[in-house]
């Protein structure tokens, strides 16, 4: 846990301080990281989250309104985050920073939450999804991460003024996604909350990214044409979710 933990912390503040020194970074220069990103969290999610999800014996249709639950509350969080969580910059536009990072403090306090491994095998110990959870979510996570740091770090940079504000608002991100793992920890090895209620709070991140990496999908390609360039990138970041859950 101590890794990971490590790992979601750099992962935000790296990226947010190489824009700190280097205010000149724009969407375009991460677009195929993004769509790559995008098409891996997407893939990880249906081939991995979502069938242990139905593997804990929960009622399926229950975890599918909490999975639909998800999807709606992240598009209610980008209402107010501007999309800052897909890589999105928006620095001429006038975004209300407090709004902002709430929103990107509860989707990254969510996401994190997902990483625990004992969350997984709660589900079902005996299922081929109940092991090794972590790391390949984490890479989605991490390849998730790394843009909305850098876009971040960009806006509040213009908007603020004032780069040591800047760096304090970014730390409050970094740390969110850790604190989630920590809380889900405790939560999957108490008696505070059942087993049930774990799952469902599963399902509702799930949602969430099933919202994340569509909307990267359809923002990737806005003109509905099909670019070879993009597409092959998709099936790229597809192949890796396959290649890593076949292989941990």
């Amino acid at each position: 846990m101590f890794v990971n933990v490590t790992i979601l912390l750099l992962c935000a503040i790296v990226p947010g301080l190489i824009v700190f020194r280097k205010n000149n970074f724009s969407e375009i220069k991460i677009k195929y990281f993004l769509v790559f990103a995008g098409a891996y969290l997407f893939s990880m999610t249906v081939i991995h989250l979502i069938p242990d999800l139905f593997m804990s014996g929960e009622n399926p249709f229950t975890l599918g309104l909490y999975i639909l639950l998800g999807f709606f509350f992240q598009k209610v969080l980008e209402n107010f985050s501007n999309g800052v969580e897909h890589g999105h910059m928006h620095l001429h536009t006038k975004v209300p920073v407090t709004y902002l990072l709430i929103a990107l403090v509860i989707h990254s306090f969510l996401e994190g939450s997902i990483l625990t491994d004992s969350l997984h095998s709660n589900h079902n110990p005996e299922a081929v999804y109940s092991h090794s959870s972590s790391p390949k979510i984490l890479l989605g996570i991490v390849m998730h991460k790394i843009p909305a740091s850098l876009a971040l770090m960009a806006l509040l940079v213009t908007q603020l003024k004032s780069r040591t504000k800047a760096f304090l608002l970014l730390l409050v991100f970094a740390v969110s996604s850790p604190l989630g793992l920590l809380t889900s920890e405790f939560f999957s090895h108490s008696s505070l909350l059942s087993p049930e209620y774990i799952i469902i709070f599963f399902a509702i991140v799930a949602g969430s990214f099933l919202q994340i990496s569509t909307t990267i999908f359809i923002e990737s390609d806005p003109n509905h044409k099909l670019d070879w360039k993009r597409f092959s990138i998709s099936l790229l970041g597809a192949g890796a979710a396959v290649l890593a859950q076949l292989s941990f």
